[in-house]
């Protein structure tokens, strides 16, 4: 269970420090104001400081020094006073003037105003609404749009540098020289309520009472309920001090002028800061500033210090005593000692018992303890052993062959024998004053142990170092190595609880596990190093003392990181780390002594290293509430810097920017953690870890929304991104009407490239047309003067011999039949020369031609012809319109000669992207599916094969419809580049 810094509630006193305190000061040199004078913080949670040298924003990381807001320039760079109603920023200046500066807008005040020429010291609003300010001349209210002094006729005296606070009551009470002054409610008036005065800043308590502080003199503390004054008696801290200050938390914090001191509320010291390394400066003039995260401020005239709370409470300890160790103790106490050194000089065993009070003993320093099950502690050193119980104690000295070497650990094993590692000595057993070497066993005697352990079921595990163990249980060794999954090397530190062994060494943790050990790192895959102390508390948590600091897993985390079955287990755990930042100092010991973590009887954690002995409570840690409100500061490209407005316009050919953000997170800002993403370009959050910056590179033009979470030192996000719009700018050649224009020209350009291919294909098939019917003309012609002369000559010859023979002669009737069988020859070669010369029989349109061919065919079959014309008769091309009355006349015949159709019809579309002609009958039809008989098998298909290729050979596509007892339709399809003229 972890707490948060909480407010107090009205009335209760505020809690006073309760942990050690972090300091940390920034000077000139990290660019911190020197001499600032004054200080507010804004909403989002960022202080501002007025300086002599500048306005300065701060977030914790980086001081930015500011020579306007927003656009708006300041007045002057010397600032003296700052005051922040809502959003809007109040700016006064050492010289003159004042400047208020509200969304984007400004507004300035000067002379012409009613503003004196003079440092403005501060600037306040009381409950009525009235604003005010103090300068060297006096006091002045903002009246409309004029500012007007409050004079000796309003109760207070003029000049003498008087300075204000704003009362409880909301009412305001001038400090001056002369006495303090309070306002009369209900007016603008004041009168003289105390005669101790001051030309300092008084301090309104958080009691509500007021401190009126003067150099010289005692300083006074003055009850407005009473109105009534009291000298506040202070320490005696040697001379008179230059600064007495109250904080938040009802801690007196006064600086003699050689740093601070922090003074509990009645007057004890709590810690000294001396200057120059522990405060920035000397004298300390303003301050203290409470912060919404519970830290405190101090302005000096060298820098500004941070005063915080740490998680770790590190706990005072003898001078000159070094390299602790701790031992939980039956009464909730914890034993420390502390082994610098094998002197007899080291300081005696003491203990802090849970109220804090500091138990003294006699027992000298201990190198290794433990805690039996009875109540009774066991120690041992160089010398002897020793045990206490209800306050007495006795002792054993160690047999001389184990002297001068450190007890290195302690165990009780479940039969109640004390076990004992001796360093360089091996393991031995220690009962009723009788040593054992290895307890009976001899594999045990002759090496010593860096740990022992005796876990709830009563084995004890002995830890080595080399990645080894042994673990004794019922007069049984078994000994463990990497073949067993330990890969923790040097083993250090042993811890059981809910069941489950967890050893930790230099290289690793791990856990036991089904006979194994199964190692556990963290959510990145790497061990946890150096592991020498480890508790697992009754909540289920599990930390861990390593090499820098604490280390707490979460028992849900734990659970899902050791989980058994199937998709369990990861052995990979979020951890949260306790190191320098929460106040862990020094190192812890990695050999001798061990172990370097426990748990008190009340629950809490203690710690020991090198230097410190601390302490954490697991249930009451202490939770930063604040969530950051992110900011984005600056866009900045190749050539610019802008200031991050909405709606930013940035130049074409912009491709490479830089964000920068930040936010306000001033407990511990080196934990703070961003996560980006640009709307637009990314598709998913972007983790930018600490990076307070975001590049983008290879952007094009657009629009683009940047937006930034923040989370603070305990992984509080913020509630919204802050975000940035803006848009880059297309050169010509990015527009829309660009990128059309190159579409339409890359158009333009493809169909030009489709018409010339498409016409230096159709030349080309018209060539190879004509080159056919050119071929075909000559074997026409051939026929005709060779081939049917000669037969037609032959036949004259054979009428020359008839006529020579008797009309009675027996050849006549021979030669008669042979004439008949020339005849015929000579018909067929004419009909063959027709065929080769068919484009004469279509020299005109090819549908009247058609008409007459199919009317002619069909007449000798009693078959009824039609022919159908869709759209407007376009003139074909010659070779085509050949071709097709060829294909056209094939078809005819073949449906006459095959179909059994009463009716045959012919159509012809003239469409403008291609001709079509189909011949269709009513027929029988046949399969003309992909498994009907191939082409060439019957009488029908070589007719079919030729129509197919006269299409080819004219560019075109035929295709075959036709079903038993559906007709047949055979249909050419010509593009209409290649068909018309």
């Amino acid at each position: 269970m972890a707490t948060t810094k909480a407010t107090p509630a009205a009335g209760e006193p505020p809690p006073f420090w309760r942990t050690n305190l972090s300091h940390k000061a920034w000077t000139k040199q990290d660019g911190a104001p020197s001499d600032a004078m004054a200080m507010v913080q804004d909403r989002a949670g960022m202080l501002w400081f007025g300086a002599s040298d500048g306005l300065f924003r701060f977030d914790g990381v980086r001081f930015e020094r500011l020579d306007d807001i927003a656009g708006n320039k300041l007045l002057s760079p010397n600032v003296r006073s700052l005051a922040l109603s809502g959003d809007a920023l109040w700016v006064g200046y050492s010289h003159g003037g004042i400047s208020v500066f509200e969304h984007g807008a400004a507004r300035h005040y000067g002379e012409a105003e009613g503003v004196p020429p003079s440092a403005i010291l501060q600037i306040a609003q009381t409950a009525d609404g009235t604003r005010w300010f103090s300068s060297p001349s006096g006091i002045y209210r903002l009246d409309g749009a004029r500012w007007r002094q409050v004079s000796p006729a309003d109760g207070v005296p003029p000049g003498d540098q008087p300075t204000f606070n704003v009362l409880g009551d909301g009412g305001l009470l001038v400090t001056h020289l002369d006495g303090l002054y309070r306002q009369i409610p209900g007016t603008h008036r004041f009168r003289r309520v105390d005669g101790f005065g001051s030309m300092q800043p008084s301090q309104l308590l958080p009691d509500g009472r007021v401190r009126v502080f003067r150099f010289g003199v005692q300083p006074r503390i003055f009850d407005p309920a009473s109105e009534t004054s009291a000298p506040l008696s202070l320490p005696d801290v040697g001379v008179m001090p230059y600064s007495v200050h109250r904080d938040g938390r009802n801690a007196w914090w006064i600086g003699p002028g050689d740093g601070m001191r922090l003074y509990t509320p009645d007057f004890r010291l709590k810690k000294r800061l001396p200057a120059p390394n522990g405060f920035s400066a000397r004298r300390v003039f303003t301050g203290p500033f409470d912060d919404r995260e519970g830290n405190l401020w101090f302005m000096t005239e060298n820098g500004v210090d941070r005063i915080r709370e740490t998680r770790l409470s590190v706990q005072d300890m003898p001078t000159g005593s070094t390299d602790f160790s701790i031992t939980a103790g039956a009464d909730g106490e914890v034993w420390i000692n502390s082994h610098s050194s094998l002197s007899a000089l080291s300081p005696p065993t003491f203990a802090i018992a849970a109220d804090g009070r500091r138990i003294a003993s006699t027992m000298e320093s201990a190198t290794a303890g433990v805690l039996a099950a009875d109540g009774t502690l066991w120690f041992g050193n160089v010398h002897a052993l020793w045990s206490r119980r209800d306050g007495r104690v006795r002792r054993w000295p160690l047999p001389p062959a184990l002297i001068q070497q450190p007890v290195q650990a302690l165990a009780i094993a479940g039969d109640g024998c004390l076990w004992v590692s001796i360093m360089r000595r091996g393991v031995h057993t220690f009962k009723d004053g009788v040593w054992q070497a290895g307890g009976g066993h001899a594999e045990l005697a002759g090496r010593d142990a860096t740990s022992l352990h005796t876990d709830p079921g009563g084995r004890l595990w002995l830890g080595y170092a080399g990645n080894a163990m042994a673990m004794l249980d019922q007069g049984k060794i078994r000994r463990f190595g990497a073949a067993d999954g330990l890969v923790v090397g040097n083993v250090l530190a042993m811890f059981s609880r809910r069941g489950t062994l967890w050893v930790g060494g230099d290289q690793g943790l791990a856990r036991f596990h089904n006979g194994r050990f199964v190692a556990l790192g963290d959510s990145a895959g790497r061990p946890f190093a150096g592991v020498s102390g480890i508790v697992q508390t009754a909540a289920g948590d599990l930390w861990l003392h390593g090499l820098n600091g604490l280390i707490r897993i979460g028992a849900a985390d734990l659970a899902a990181a050791t989980a058994d079955g199937e998709g369990g287990g990861t052995g990979r755990v979020a951890a949260e780390r306790f190191d320098h930042l929460d106040g862990h100092e020094g190192v812890p010991a990695q050999v001798l002594p061990l172990d370097t973590l426990v748990e008190a009887g009340d629950g809490r954690l203690w710690y020991a290293t090198s230097g410190s002995v601390g302490l954490v409570d697991p249930r009451h840690i202490a939770r930063n509430p604040v969530a950051p409100t992110p900011l984005i500061t600056a866009l900045t490209t190749d050539t610019r810097r802008y200031r991050a407005t909405g709606g930013l316009g940035l130049p074409r050919h912009t491709h490479n920017l830089r964000i920068d953000f930040t936010a306000a997170v001033l407990s511990i800002p080196e934990r703070a953690r961003f996560r980006t993403r640009l709307v637009g370009q990314d598709h998913a959050w972007r983790d930018a870890g600490a990076l307070r910056q975001a590049f983008y590179t290879n952007l094009g033009p657009g629009d683009y929304r940047f937006e930034v979470m923040a989370a603070n030192e305990d992984g509080l996000w913020s509630a919204a991104p802050a975000s940035l719009e803006f848009r880059i700018a297309p050169a010509f050649y990015q527009t829309l009407w660009f990128k059309l224009a190159c579409g339409a020209l890359l158009a333009a350009g493809a169909y030009l490239l489709h018409r010339r291919r498409l016409s230096s294909q159709t030349a080309r098939v018209v060539e190879r047309m004509r080159a056919q019917l050119e071929e075909r003309e000559r074997i026409a012609r051939t026929l005709h003067d060779t081939f049917l002369q000669s037969v037609q000559s032959l036949i004259l010859r054979f009428h020359t011999i008839k006529n020579a023979l008797p009309r009675d002669d027996a050849a006549q009737s021979r030669i008669d039949a042979a004439l008949d069988a020339a005849d015929a020859v000579l018909d067929e070669g004419r009909d063959q020369l027709m065929d080769l010369r068919v484009h004469h029989a279509c020299r005109a349109d090819l549908a009247p031609a058609l008409a007459l061919a199919g009317d002619a065919a069909c007449a000798e079959r009693g078959v009824a012809f039609s022919l159908h014309e869709r759209g407007g008769r376009r003139a074909l091309r010659a070779d085509a319109q050949d071709e097709l009355y060829a294909i056209a006349k094939e078809a005819i015949a073949n449906a006459l000669r095959h179909s059994g159709s009463g009716t045959l019809a012919a159509e012809l579309s003239y469409g403008a992207a291609a001709f079509t002609l189909a011949i269709r009958d009513q027929g029988k039809g046949f399969d003309a599916a992909p498994g009907a008989p191939p082409a060439g098998l019957g009488g029908r298909h070589w007719g079919l094969t030729g129509m197919r290729e006269r299409a080819v050979r004219i560019g075109g596509a035929l295709r075959l419809h036709s079903a038993p007892g559906a007709g047949t339709r055979v249909e050419v399809s010509l593009p209409a580049a290649l068909a018309y003229r």
